[in-house]
């Protein structure tokens, strides 16, 4: 069952004080009472978040509208893989090359390993 609503203005409210349980034994039982400042409190912030919610709403459809076609037409994706493929083996050299180096710290270990497995 639906709460009955009654609405009382800030005086009458105000007048009431102090009656509250007197309410609760004679009205039905969902009553609720408001005044209304509280209703206008509640509507601005119902207003207040489809306001936000609306704008959030735009920055997705432009998102989806705009950026993601853009994406799809003129796409970066092999491009950016095809160079990263590039830098890793470029790098992949210049570890290779600096741990075959005499004096790096991987020759060392490895000198010292057959050192003393053949001493």
């Amino acid at each position: 069952m639906a709460k009955k609503k009654i609405f009382l203005s800030d005086q009458k409210k105000k007048d009431l004080e102090g009656f509250e349980e007197i309410f609760d034994l004679i009205g039905e039982e969902n009553t609720e009472i408001r005044s209304e400042k509280e209703i206008q409190i509640e509507d601005y912030e119902i207003f207040d978040f489809l306001e936000k919610e609306t704008l959030r709403l735009e920055k997705i459809d432009h998102f989806f509208t705009t950026h993601l076609p853009i994406d799809k037409r003129y796409s970066q994706t092999n491009k950016l893989i095809e160079k990263e493929k590039g830098d890793v083996a470029l790098l992949r050299e210049e570890l290779i090359d600096e741990l075959r180096r005499e004096g790096s710290g991987l020759y060392q270990f490895i000198s010292n390993l057959f050192a003393k497995s053949f001493s």
